[in-house]
């Protein structure tokens, strides 16, 4: 959904560039750029685990080992909350 959202952003932007003040088209531009602000926000929001998430049990910590040392982990919503 990400992808939509900066679709829509980079349209709107270049509609509200090439189109003059006397044309509508400026106000369909602005309209494609909100639409394609509020995609990108709320798929950033809803990829990302909050502090609720991880106190409510949604959460899981995977942890990449190499050579028995825990080198990295990351947070990730357990596949039956998604």
């Amino acid at each position: 959904m990400i992808w939509i959202g900066i679709v829509f952003l980079f349209v709107g932007v270049f509609i509200n560039f090439t189109v003059s003040e006397e044309h509508p088209g400026i106000y369909l531009g602005t309209f494609l750029a909100c639409v394609g602000a509020v995609l990108t926000t709320m798929s950033y929001y809803e990829t990302n685990p909050s502090a609720m998430d991880v106190y409510q049990g949604k959460t899981t910590l995977e942890i990449t080992y190499k050579d028995n040392v825990a080198v990295d982990s990351i947070v990730v919503f357990k596949d039956k909350e998604r």
